[in-house]
């Protein structure tokens, strides 16, 4: 009685006789709320200093600075003291300005270093930072993983006896067949290739992976490099000294990864095929290549992609698995989630620090500390201490998609799961968990989800029902046989978890190829995005105990938020301008024409010197279907910017034309009632043009990225593949 009499006091004042007003008090979940919202406004307006905001990141801000109105409104409405109202604003304001400072500083940094070494063919002296995976490119397997650039040596005949500093982070790609060792985390090893530049321009409707390049220090790719370990005498040939706070650094690493290799090993002699991969991912993460394209849709179409990363689901595992074994072994409450919190610590560890994970960690460690301190444990307080930490250490993490989806799911759930929950009456517990569950994760982070996916999955109910619950069990067998197979092997319990994780391939992959899995709608939007979470504020607000609203109100305010989404499709579907849309890749130019009401669309590629657009057509898909096309209503149309002059599309209102100044007229005679977007990849004409159109756009398509005369800075010109381009109407 004494423990649970400790666990349920709430948080109070170290100064008990401190008189409380009977008025509207801020409490410590709602101070932690409004820095948080504070941080991500001020982060994003930091980051739109730079570069561009895509409509992701105002729906974010839209939701974060709506809280705080609310609450601000709130406070005054109930007579909230002046004190507490100045030391409101004054705490937002102060958390948005020291959060934009620290973005504005970390942006700077990364853009202040010149990264010399790219396109210098050479050896690169660093350390192994990520877990090495392996991947298939062109019908070729390779290791992928992410080295520590410390020495420099170029291939220079000017240059053969300098080893210089380098900075920075690179992806590397070694062919399997070249490889005499595996590459191993936290190894100090010896690269020998030429480093690539990263291609970073933006797309509504796609991944942002620019945050996370800056986050790493990221600055480009080694494609066909050669691996090794770096000797004693490499060390001494490179003139490298490492500090003692490197060498802790190294060792960890190297401990995590010596440890991650073992249990990946023991799995591998364990079991055979896509079993064994899927089993690796479920305990480590990673290794979504080996699995498969197929395997990777399969997962994504029935909303069960976050099992295969680590997340919440995987730490609330392994605590409960400790607490349980503990309390079998008679161990007190305390000493076992003091231990089961270490277990986590140690985990996320060797799985590598994401989002998801470190976020679960630190709960888990919020967790044990109020049950330690015997005070009351609340949730989404916790969450929000959590997800300032994260931003207080990589403040570029909040652009993140693993950050937005991790955060956004769990914080729906602590908010809709147990009012969900004890308002459905009519399913059987069993049946009423796994639907709730959900629902309450996906209310917030619906409009994201349709943002980077373009999808709603239909069977992701029933998945959630039958597959999450496998997989969930087949987590616990892989943990506790993996760590029995150091003592003794057991082999009708890896028989057991073969079985278990064949038989939730095949029931998910029924689920994600059955004919009402999915509904392709494309991205909201953006007026739509903000009704929906107006509707979603007060489908809360009806939820709510004390409101003690009827179940009508609830569901029409349900009905409204389904309308929302269906005028969205409306939307989307009808419209009277032609839209054209820049695809941005590195190989080659694609614009996306789409035709008034979604009548027809057009793919404008151009691929000079026959280059493949096979390895981008991810990206040609992704931007189809995000604009609500389907793929078998594009026609693919080849051109060369740098070709004579060509109309590419036309109709009464508007036009996109291939000109380059070779019409026999002196002057290009046009029709002023008529816009036009003029491609073009020849400087000398472009002034040509703004006298003729001035009111036109002109797609400055340079071959193999020259941008020769050109400012970047025009306004008036777009240069393709140089940055974002926003949609045109014509």
């Amino acid at each position: 009685m004494d423990c649970l009499r400790k666990f349920m006091t709430r948080l109070r004042f170290d100064d008990k006789n401190r008189h409380i007003s009977s008025g509207y008090t801020i409490t410590h979940s709602v101070w932690a709320h409004l820095i948080l919202c504070a941080m991500i406004c001020g982060i994003v307006s930091g980051y739109g200093q730079h570069y561009v905001i895509l409509h992701n990141m105002y729906y974010i801000v839209a939701v974060c600075a709506g809280y705080m109105c609310i609450t601000v409104v709130k406070a005054v409405w109930k007579g909230c003291s002046v004190r507490h109202f100045i030391l409101a604003i004054m705490i937002m304001v102060g958390s948005s300005f020291i959060s934009y400072w620290h973005i504005s500083r970390v942006i700077l940094d990364y853009n202040s270093y010149e990264a010399y070494y790219l396109h210098q063919d050479g050896e690169y002296l660093g350390i192994v930072t990520s877990a090495p995976e392996e991947t298939v490119l062109h019908d070729t397997s390779y290791y992928k993983y992410d080295l520590e650039i410390k020495k420099v040596h170029p291939f220079k005949e000017t240059a053969e006896d300098v080893y210089t500093m380098g900075k920075g982070v690179i992806t590397v790609y070694t062919k399997v067949i070249d490889s005499e060792i595996k590459p191993c985390l936290g190894d100090r090893a010896v690269v020998t290739g030429e480093p690539k530049s990263l291609f970073m321009v933006e797309e509504e409707g796609r991944i942002n992976w620019r945050g996370r390049y800056i986050s790493n220090f990221q600055t480009g790719r080694m494609y066909d490099a050669m691996y090794r370990i770096a000797s004693i005498q490499d060390i001494q040939t490179f003139r490298y000294t490492e500090s003692v706070i490197a060498k802790v650094y190294r060792w960890c690493l190297h401990s995590c990864g010596t440890v991650r290799q073992s249990v990946d090993t023991q799995i591998g002699q364990q079991m055979t095929g896509t079993a064994k991969v899927l089993a690796q991912a479920l305990f480590l993460g990673g290794h979504y290549n080996e699995l498969g394209q197929e395997t990777m849709k399969s997962f994504a179409y029935t909303g069960l992609i976050h099992i295969l990363s680590i997340s919440g689901s995987h730490i609330a595992l392994l605590l409960a698995l400790v607490y349980g074994i503990g309390r079998l072994l008679r161990l007190k409450k305390r000493t076992c989630l003091i231990v089961g919190v270490c277990m986590a610590i140690f985990y996320c560890a060797i799985v590598g620090g994401s989002a998801p994970v470190v976020r679960a960690t630190l709960m888990c460690l919020l967790l044990c500390i109020a049950y330690i301190k015997g005070r009351f444990y609340q949730a989404k307080q916790a969450l929000c201490i959590c997800a300032i930490c994260c931003i207080m250490y990589d403040p570029l993490s909040v652009l993140d998609v693993s950050f937005q989806l991790s955060f956004g799911a769990t914080y729906g759930l602590l908010l809709w799961g147990t009012t969900l929950y004890e308002r459905i009456q009519w399913l059987p517990s069993w049946l009423k968990a796994p639907v709730v569950l959900y629902l309450s994760a996906q209310l917030l982070i619906l409009p994201l989800q349709l943002y980077y996916f373009h999808y709603i999955s239909l069977v992701g109910i029933i998945a959630a029902c039958i597959v999450a619950p496998l997989l969930d069990i087949a987590i616990m067998c892989i943990v506790c046989t993996v760590l029995l197979s150091y003592i003794v092997t057991i082999p009708w319990l890896w028989c057991m978890i073969d079985f278990l994780l064949r038989g939730s391939l095949y029931i998910n992959h029924l689920l994600s190829h059955s004919h009402i899995g999915l509904v392709w709608t494309g991205m909201m939007e953006p007026c739509c995005v903000y009704l929906y979470y107006v509707f979603l504020y007060v489908f809360t607000c009806l939820l709510e105990p004390e409101t003690n609203r009827s179940g009508k109100l609830v569901f029409l305010c349900s009905g409204l938020m389904i309308f929302t989404y269906m005028l969205s499709i409306i939307l989307t579907q009808y419209h009277k301008d032609s839209i054209v849309h820049y695809i941005p890749m590195k190989q080659c130019n694609v614009l996306l024409c789409i035709t008034p009401n979604h009548e027809k669309a057009y793919l404008y590629i151009d691929a000079p010197d026959h280059i493949k657009v096979a390895p981008n057509e991810y990206y040609i898909y992704n931007a189809v279907r995000a604009y609500g096309v389907k793929p078998h209503d594009v026609e693919a149309i080849y051109f060369h910017s740098n070709g004579k002059s060509t109309v590419l599309y036309q109709n009464h209102m508007a036009q996109i034309m291939v000109y380059n100044g070779q019409r026999a007229e002196k002057n290009l005679q046009l029709n002023d009632e008529i816009h036009t977007v003029f491609i073009t990849s020849r400087s000398h004409v472009i002034d040509e043009l703004f006298a003729q159109a001035p009111r036109s756009e002109i797609l400055f398509g340079s071959a193999r990225g020259a941008m020769r005369d050109v400012d970047p800075s025009d306004e008036h010109i777009h240069i393709l593949g140089y940055k974002f381009i926003g949609d045109v109407h014509l």
